[in-house]
């Protein structure tokens, strides 16, 4: 059995489970928030971090570390269905998208989501007011462009589902949890997002429960 080492509310760690979800594969899921590792993980590898996937097999103990090893391993060992289109002007644009995503929404989980786990989930401090007007600035940017992308193609890269809209769905799903994507101003993505999150891949995301807080009224609607 594979195991995930991962923090429900990661956007790497949904990603992660989302692809193991349209693998139909299996694992057991343990805890590793950012602030309090699993000690599992740092014995992988100097320098490892979740989330992490890691299986023993009769050859050994095979890991991977982070979305790009974690999601490329689980596309060679079982390349269906496929998450890269098969047409390869739409393969790169799903492997550029990916990338932009996890780039352009670095400064959004950074600031927006990381000041609402403060506020909601460890309440250990006060969160920080203006990282989170610049945070809620900058989603609504990324939200603008990925709101053309799918108006555009359908999905972010074209006709078929692909590792970059699993990745975009990941990320919106965890600031969502909170109530901070304005989906009423982007209602090409809202239509789109619908439809990902009606995958039976996303219904595990869609149960999470976080100690401290509960999601919005709509996180879990497929209707909403």
């Amino acid at each position: 059995m594979k195991r995930l080492y991962h923090w429900p509310l990661d956007p790497a760690g949904r990603l992660v489970r989302l692809v193991l979800g349209e693998k139909g594969e299996a694992f057991e899921s343990y805890a590793s928030a950012p602030w309090a590792p699993h000690p599992d993980v740092a014995a992988l590898a100097h320098g490892a971090v979740a989330p992490a996937l890691v299986e023993t097999t009769p050859a050994g103990k095979l890991f991977a570390c982070g979305t790009r090893a974690i999601c490329e391993q689980l596309e060679e060992l079982q390349p269906a269905p496929a998450l890269w289109p098969t047409d390869r002007n739409e393969r790169a644009e799903a492997r550029r998208l990916w990338a932009w995503v996890e780039a352009g929404c670095e400064e959004v989980t950074d600031k927006l989501l990381t000041e609402r786990v403060m506020q909601w989930v460890r309440r250990d401090r006060q969160p920080d007011s203006e990282k989170l007007r610049r945070g809620a600035h900058a989603l609504r940017g990324r939200l603008t462009f990925l709101n053309g992308m799918v108006e555009l193609n359908g999905n972010l890269a074209g006709r078929t589902l692909s590792i970059a809209d699993l990745s975009a769905a990941a990320h919106l799903s965890a600031y969502d949890y909170f109530g901070d994507v304005e989906w009423d101003a982007v209602p090409d993505l809202k239509t789109w997002y619908g439809r990902i999150k009606s995958r039976p891949s996303f219904r595990p995301l869609l149960g999470d429960r976080i100690d401290g807080t509960r999601p919005v009224a709509h996180y879990a609607n497929l209707d909403f």
